[in-house]
C-alpha cells in the first residue's frame, strides 16, 4: 500500500518523538518528579503513532474524518495529567509535571504530522525554560513552602532555631498529625543554602523527610 521509504518515514518520526520525550522526561527525572523519563517517552510514542493513523490511515476511506483519532490524544493526556496532580492541605502539587505531559504530546504531534523542525525546536525550548524557571528570579512569586516529615511532630522549637539561622521567616505552620508531617509556609523569596540546611534538618533525630516546594 505504501512504500518503504515512506514506512521508513513513519519510524524515524515515532523514535525522534520518543527521545524527545526522553529528552523532556529526564528533566522531570532530575527533579525526582512523578512522570519521569518512560512516562513521557511513552506518551510521545503514542502521540505520534496517533497522529500518523489520524493523517495517513483513512486515504481510502472518503467518509472518515481521521482528525477525530488525532483529537483523542487532548482527551487521553488530560486523563493521565489529572493523575499526578494532588492537592492536600490548600498545597497543590504536579501542575508543572502534568503541563509539561501535555505538552509532549503535542510535540509528539507535531513530529508524527511532519512538522520535524517544529517538535525538535519545542522541546528544546521547553526543556530550556524548565530549567530557567527554576532559579531564584523567577520564584520571586512564590514563597517556598518546607515540608518536615518526622516521627513525632514535638520538634518546633529546634525548626525555628534552625530556621533562625538561615533568616527563614514562617508565616504559617501547618501540622498533620496523622501523617507526622510539618509544613512550614515561609515570607521569603526564595531559600539560599538548600544543602546546608537540609543537613542541619536531617541533624535532628526525629526528623525523617524534607521537601522545598
Amino acid at each position: 500500500m505504501y512504500s518503504e521509504q515512506v514506512y521508513l518515514n513513519w519510524i524515524f518520526r515515532i523514535v525522534l518523538a520518543t527521545l524527545c520525550g526522553c529528552a523532556i522526561g529526564y528533566e522531570r527525572t532530575s527533579r525526582n518528579k512523578s512522570a519521569g523519563i518512560r512516562t513521557h517517552a511513552i506518551i510521545a510514542l503514542g502521540s505520534s503513532m496517533f497522529m500518523i493513523i489520524s493523517k495517513y490511515a483513512f486515504f481510502d476511506v472518503s467518509t472518515a474524518d481521521g482528525a477525530r483519532v488525532a483529537a483523542q490524544i487532548v482527551s487521553g493526556i488530560g486523563f493521565l495529567g489529572a493523575g499526578v496532580i494532588f492537592v492536600k492541605d490548600d498545597l497543590i502539587q504536579g501542575l508543572t509535571t502534568a503541563a509539561g505531559m501535555w505538552t509532549t504530546s503535542g510535540i509528539a504531534a507535531c513530529i508524527g504530522a511532519g512538522l520535524i523542525f517544529i517538535g525538535v525546536f519545542a522541546t528544546l525550548f521547553l526543556v530550556v525554560l524548565q530549567k530557567i524557571f527554576h532559579y531564584p528570579f523567577f520564584n520571586q512569586i512564590d514563597h517556598p513552602n518546607v515540608l518536615i516529615q518526622t516521627n513525632i511532630v514535638s520538634d518546633k522549637d529546634e525548626i525555628y532555631k534552625i530556621f533562625e539561622k538561615y533568616g527563614i521567616e514562617v508565616n504559617e505552620i501547618k501540622i498533620d498529625k496523622n501523617l507526622d508531617l510539618m509544613t512550614f509556609d515561609t515570607n521569603n523569596r526564595w531559600i539560599d543554602h538548600k544543602n546546608e540546611l537540609f543537613q542541619d534538618l536531617m541533624s535532628i533525630d526525629t526528623v525523617t523527610k524534607i521537601s522545598i516546594l
